[in-house]
């Protein structure tokens, strides 16, 4: 296969959807911590570890013990609560520390709010966890702090707090990265997008989940946004990856997928055998900033098209 770099945006071309994509591209990403967060995480919570874990496990009670009684409503999942339910449990206890921290009313929380006027990184994380699974975290300064932990092993503690180099979090910006991740993590199947070649770029990856429902990833906004960012490279080297390695669409999967070409321009061109020649335009097409993938009518629209199709 003869490879062609997709083109790169001329510089000094930045549209408003570029200045979106770089900020998506720091979506709850992990930022290494300095020789200077380091000092600061030490000087306010190293005194403070047992009782921020204490802290942490009381929130994420809170957590359960409200949605037990339906105070907070999570979606629905294939397995019971708290399997799978990561990002939802993660977030709900970020935003209730927050609101802790926000009116400080012990040593450790007003510790906490010391380290955050003084300029320590509070953020909530994901990535992926020592290659098996995703993950959503939170990052206080140098200090890793997962309040989710038993939510693929319903076994483990609730909350786990690390150094952040020793937690075995990792960034993931690469779609061939989130692809290896989430076949691992989520099971079913997944096959390089090169049936609907207009979305390719962007969206290059088809997912069949375990109970045989399609979908197009990856929905990770840092992923879709480093990919768009970068003239979707990413996604090209993972089609190539797939190809060179012969995992190619099976023609049932494709005949299966073939009414999506109701949901509109993005999907009517189908392709159940891999059209290189016209992969390759369609690339070409998405790092152009006045193509139609850069024009705020048409990534909305394509946006759009994908979301009719995860709905049916």
């Amino acid at each position: 296969m003869t490879r062609t770099d997709p083109v790169r945006p001329p510089m000094g071309t930045e549209t408003p959807l570029d200045r979106q994509l770089r900020l998506w591209q720091g979506h709850r990403r992990l930022v290494p911590p300095d020789e200077g967060m380091c000092a600061l995480t030490e000087r306010w919570l190293g005194p403070h570890l047992a009782a921020l874990e204490t802290l942490m496990l009381e929130l994420r009670h809170g957590v359960d013990r409200d949605r037990d009684e339906g105070r907070l409503t999570f979606p629905k999942r294939r397995n019971p609560y708290p399997k799978g339910f990561c990002r939802e449990i993660s977030d709900a206890v970020f935003e209730r520390l927050r609101r802790r921290i926000a009116a400080p009313d012990t040593p450790v929380t007003q510790a906490l709010a010391a380290f955050v006027r003084e300029g320590g990184h509070l953020s909530p994380i994901w990535g992926a966890l020592r290659g098996s699974y995703f993950q959503n975290a939170m990052q206080i300064g140098a200090l890793y702090v997962d309040a989710a932990n038993d939510t693929v092993t319903v076994t483990k503690p609730k909350v786990e707090i690390l150094p952040l180099e020793a937690s075995g979090l990792e960034p993931v910006v690469e779609v061939a990265h989130f692809a290896r991740i989430a076949q691992v993590y989520w099971g079913g199947t997944l096959w390089a997008n090169t049936l609907f070649p207009r979305l390719a770029p962007v969206f290059p990856i088809l997912y069949i989940d375990p109970d045989g429902r399609p979908r197009l990833h990856p929905d990770s906004l840092g992923v879709f946004a480093e990919n768009m960012a970068g003239g979707c490279r990413s996604a090209l080297a993972f089609l190539e990856q797939e190809c060179d390695g012969g995992r190619v669409l099976p023609a049932d999967v494709a005949a299966a997928l073939a009414p999506w070409r109701s949901h509109g321009p993005w999907f009517e061109e189908m392709c159940p055998t891999p059209d290189w020649d016209r992969l390759r335009a369609c690339f070409g097409q998405a790092a152009d900033p006045q193509g139609p993938y850069r024009s705020a009518q048409g990534f909305q629209g394509m946006i759009e098209a994908v979301k009719r199709a995860a709905a049916v």
